[in-house]
């Protein structure tokens, strides 16, 4: 291996290690309501921002508006958000400008339901598009499908979907919602290792 080689070896190291940092911020902040923060880890050019069954928001603006809304509503001291983001696939683009990240995100929450306190299980993928922008890495777009939303008391058999939670501001209807039992998987970003398929 030349030195030009080395020095591309440790670009896309440092960039894969910048990209999961990212990715680990955004759930830092969201988790603990800091919504102004989430909003400038996105590009100015960013494409959209999709969550469950909220809809597509398009552009910088949307992603103002989608988490914008939330700026400064206090949250009660008993709710609580934790997701999890594990076994993520991270896969820069050859010319180090994009890339790609997947993540499964089990999660859990103390949240107010129905009006009453209500504890929830709730698991999904994360399939985020990133890119480059003045020597950092910010989403271009985001992606977070969820697999089930449930009860801690009965469970994704019997009760995979508490609730439908569309945004009536979003920009167009969600384009991949399919909770279990479905059996959909959000198709993969990156390429078998060995196969190249």
């Amino acid at each position: 291996m030349n030195l030009e080689e080395l020095e591309k070896q440790i670009t896309l190291q440092e960039d894969i290690q910048e990209i999961e940092n990212l990715q680990k911020m955004y759930g830092y902040y969201f988790d603990n309501a800091m919504y102004r923060e989430v909003m400038d880890l996105f590009s100015e050019n960013v494409e959209s921002v999709e969550i469950t069954d909220h809809g597509v928001f398009r552009g910088k603006d949307a992603v103002s508006r989608m988490y914008g809304g939330m700026v400064g509503v206090p949250r009660p001291g008993w709710m609580f958000f934790e997701v999890m983001q594990s076994q993520g696939v991270i896969e820069v683009a050859p010319d180090g400008k994009t890339a790609t990240g997947r993540w499964y995100t089990p999660s859990f929450e103390c949240r107010p339901f129905g009006g009453i306190k209500k504890q929830t299980w709730q698991f999904g993928v994360y399939d985020n598009v990133y890119v480059k922008e003045n020597g950092h890495w910010y989403f271009k777009k985001l992606h977070w499908n969820i697999t089930y939303w449930t009860s801690f008391e009965r469970g994704f058999l019997k009760v995979p979907k508490l609730s439908d939670t569309p945004f009536p501001n979003a920009d167009a209807p969600a384009t991949a919602y399919h909770p279990y039992p479905s059996g959909y998987h959000v198709p993969y970003p990156f390429k078998h290792t060995v196969t190249g398929k």
